[in-house]
């Protein structure tokens, strides 16, 4: 791992473990998500548009004002068959979210992020197979409505691009998906 990845990661741990401190509300939650995939990794050559399923966990970090941090864990997996195309992607990451309310999980909110995603390629044509597992750095976009102080819903856009290398070549895949999340808290 190169020196600038330790400090990224190292100073978005203080980040984290310092903010609870500071903290007026802290919730934890689960999403269960629709994912549609966009750009090459949407295109007919990989899963042609094919939906993704995921689920994954998170915490909610709420402090005065309407203002959140929501450290999070993301798993999503796309399938395209006939010939069999997988991929699979794990993010971890952190989103600063703002509720228009200026009550954490009340109303309307606005978000954005970045973290770190693994992803795994899996391709098998006929006669012939191959799979890698890049890693990237990600970004999001999100907005959402709090239905309740536990239940809502998110449409959320991350971007990523991967450098599988499959078949001896290593293609850049601009990996964005929009996603659409349902989201519990307790």
């Amino acid at each position: 791992m190169k020196s600038p990845h330790r400090l990224v990661f190292c100073l978005t741990g203080l980040a984290l473990a310092s903010s609870p401190l500071l903290a007026q509300d802290l919730k934890f939650g689960l999403q269960g998500t629709i994912a549609y995939p966009t750009s090459d990794l949407g295109d007919k050559g990989l899963l042609d548009n094919s939906l993704g399923y995921g689920l994954g966990a998170h915490m909610v970090i709420g402090f005065s004002g309407g203002h959140a941090i929501v450290p999070r864990l993301d798993y999503i997996y796309f399938e395209k068959t006939s010939p069999t195309r997988k991929v699979q992607t794990l993010q971890l990451g952190a989103d600063y979210n703002y509720y228009f309310s200026k009550q954490v999980n009340k109303g309307c909110f606005v978000g954005a992020g970045a973290g770190f995603g693994l992803a795994k390629f899996d391709m098998n044509l006929p006669g012939m197979s191959d799979d890698d597992t890049p890693n990237t750095f990600y970004g999001s976009v999100s907005a959402g409505y709090m239905f309740t102080p536990n239940m809502g819903a998110e449409l959320r856009y991350t971007y990523a691009k991967y450098e599988p290398e499959l078949f001896g070549a290593k293609p850049d895949i601009t990996a964005p998906t929009l996603n659409a999340t349902f989201i519990y808290r307790f």
